[in-house]
């Protein structure tokens, strides 16, 4: 007898729950789910000029201006699992439940790679253009701190070579300072470090700065201390930028002079948009002799402000 169809329900509460388990940065900004135009497209109305004061102002009318806001945009990416047969003679003859253990390798598949690709929908932004069109643009080299540390060397999982500068604390109150003049409000605001690098700004700690990090934790929810205004979270990887400051994409091979980065955020400042969130079954299939299962999800997310302010990243920087 061939296994239940799973209801999509189920599925899709299965689903953003273990996004938000596997990816705490999910959570940790402005849900945009409900504007979502179409099924794919998010607009982000950005205000123009404010207006201008004017003090002790003569005697007569004051001269009418109109306010010219603009917007940006991001869609929303279709994310996918190839699809997995369960034979009906695996389901019979195999000691354990194959099929939860298949769906759990497509969520968490699925978990992984939208963790990685969300991060980086932050720092890339897209803006439509008079006349039709789009144009793509990246976070400025205005909003990237590079590292001030001592050479250290660089991990050898990621593809890199030689030393870099470690990331140390200065380098998040150097962002704190930057957010702070920007106006960006305090409350809420993120970092998410690269494992290494967060090792490195770990080091960098006094005995009294580490004491006071490691109380501030809320490891049920991901934060592992704060510091300098930010809530810290520790991730496997975040961002990659090549030496020329192009980024990386999410899971592309690193170069040997590539150096990686991580992230400094304020709630509102960024966004996420999730649409449909899909299991497809095909139960009882005659060309494969089971059953077939895959999922969907679809995501987007962006800076929501044109000029990038309540984002900024902390990048390696190489050593002489």
């Amino acid at each position: 007898m061939a296994n239940p169809k799973i209801p999509q329900e189920f599925w899709s509460s299965y689903i953003v729950e273990k996004l938000r388990r596997t990816n705490p940065h999910i959570n940790l900004c402005f849900d945009e789910s409900k504007y979502v135009k179409g099924g794919s497209i998010v607009y982000l109305p950005q205000a123009g000029a404010k207006p201008t004061v004017v003090k002790n102002r003569a005697f007569g009318a004051g001269t009418a201006v109109q306010r010219g806001d603009k917007a940006v945009m991001y869609a929303l990416d279709v994310f996918t699992t190839d699809p997995t047969a369960i034979t009906n003679a695996e389901a019979l003859e195999i000691s354990y439940e194959k099929t939860d253990s298949v769906l759990a390798d497509h969520t968490d598949t699925l978990a992984e790679t939208i963790g990685d690709e969300l991060v980086y929908t932050w720092i890339r932004g897209v803006k439509p253009v008079v006349g039709g069109g789009t144009t793509v643009e990246f976070l400025p080299a205005g909003r990237r701190i590079a590292t001030t540390g001592a050479a250290t060397a660089v991990n050898p999982e990621d593809g890199q070579t030689g030393t870099r500068k470690a990331h140390t604390y200065k380098e998040a109150q150097a962002m704190q300072a930057k957010f702070n003049k920007d106006g960006v409000p305090a409350k809420d605001r993120y970092a998410m470090l690269e494992s290494y690098m967060y090792q490195e700004f770990i080091d960098s700690l006094s005995a009294n700065q580490m004491a006071a990090f490691q109380e501030s934790a809320d490891l049920e929810n991901g934060i592992v201390g704060k510091f300098a205004g930010f809530s810290f979270l520790e991730r496997s990887s975040v961002l990659a930028i090549q030496a020329n400051g192009t980024f990386r994409l999410p899971g592309e091979a690193l170069g040997a002079t590539d150096n990686l980065a991580s992230i400094y955020w304020q709630k509102q400042s960024v966004t996420k948009a999730v649409g449909d969130t899909k299991l497809f079954q095909d139960m009882d299939n005659p060309l494969y002799y089971g059953d077939i299962h895959s999922g969907l999800v679809k995501m987007g997310g962006r800076c929501r402000r044109e000029d990038w302010k309540g984002i900024g990243v902390v990048v390696q920087a190489a050593t002489v």
